[in-house]
């Protein structure tokens, strides 16, 4: 039963993120990531990813000779970039020297730390034990209230 609410909410992320035109963004961070199984390891050791612009592929070269090599397999280069992403998106290979540009496929995602909020321990906790009717509602709620920052430490 878990499989099929789980199969409908990925359907659900991707048809949300098309619409949106996110569906190409996670194809191309994808393409990124992949760019030396993609293009194979004789290409993508002188093509680096760069970016795009609208329907231009931008990739970029060490040097002239790397440029002008690239500039040859530019069609292959399309071809295998737009099979992986799925559609003829690219129409056009863009080559520049790198000159100190950020490469995609080196690029790492930043990884932030996630610290929940811990309420303050109140003074005076667990000072009303003694006053409160041990059988009531209130009493019971109040002891695990003291557990809750009792626990912590």
């Amino acid at each position: 039963m878990q499989d099929i609410y789980a199969r409908d909410l990925r359907n659900s992320m991707r048809r949300f993120l098309e619409e949106r035109g996110g569906g190409l963004a996670v194809r191309l961070i994808a393409l990124w990531r992949q760019w030396d199984e993609v293009l194979g390891p004789d290409i993508a050791a002188l093509a680096i990813p760069l970016g795009h612009r609208k329907n231009t592929l931008v990739i970029g070269a060490e040097d002239n000779m790397a440029q002008q090599d690239l500039t040859y397999y530019s069609q292959e280069i399309l071809e295998r970039v737009n099979a992986f992403v799925g559609e003829e998106h690219f129409n056009r290979v863009q080559v520049d020297l790198l000159m100190g540009k950020t490469d995609l496929a080196r690029l790492k995602a930043p990884t932030y730390e996630v610290r929940r909020w811990q309420p303050p321990e109140p003074e005076n906790l667990g000072g009303l034990t003694e006053i409160l009717d041990p059988e009531s509602p209130v009493t019971r709620c109040y002891k695990k209230y003291v557990r809750f920052f009792k626990g912590r430490e």
